[in-house]
């Protein structure tokens, strides 16, 4: 048992600065997906509505309307405050996280 411990205490070691930097790596593109659930659906997945549906909306259109919304070049009543909240990094998260998700359930 007492050589058992060392090795745990070392593969601890080893394992937490992993597993801390996975954690501080910021929400997912998942998670921030969500916050658009209310207006473009579940997933991005919506029909029938005014809004846009984001499922399988390919990254570079995805990423290019929130910069057009964010630096107010694409007018909108809503989207350029929703913009503005993300990082180029939390923006391309999201968009490969819609980009791989389908239109139909």
């Amino acid at each position: 048992m007492t050589r058992l411990y060392p090795t745990f205490l070392l593969g601890l070691a080893l394992a937490l600065p992993g597993a801390l930097a996975a954690e501080s790596a910021g929400p997912t593109g998942e998670m921030m997906g969500n916050t658009c659930a209310a207006c473009h659906g579940t997933h991005g997945r919506l029909s029938g509505s005014a809004f846009v549906p984001l499922a399988g909306m390919d990254e570079d259109e995805f990423i290019r309307a929130m910069r057009e919304f964010r630096d107010n070049t694409r007018p909108s009543t809503l989207m350029h405050s929703v913009a503005k909240g993300f990082s180029d990094e939390e923006t391309r998260r999201m968009a490969e996280f819609f980009a791989a998700q389908t239109k139909e359930e």
